[in-house]
């Protein structure tokens, strides 16, 4: 990919690999597909349009926000 259309959506996966925390286990506690959350971790992805729960979860696991 040449360019990163949602960076805050990298800036999740950054913080999820610092964490520890396995894109499957994340995307399974998210109710999210895992080609989800690695397109989102891309940067193809726009994290302010997941679903209310997938939002909270991944804020709370990652403790940020997706702003």
């Amino acid at each position: 990919m040449d360019t990163v259309t949602f960076p805050g959506g990298v800036k999740l996966g950054a913080r999820r690999r610092l964490l520890g925390i396995p894109l499957a286990q994340l995307a399974r506690d998210a109710h999210l597909q895992p080609e989800l959350l690695r397109r989102l971790e891309a940067g193809e992805f726009d994290p302010r349009s997941l679903h209310r729960l997938a939002r909270q979860v991944l804020a709370r696991a990652l403790d940020t926000t997706l702003d």
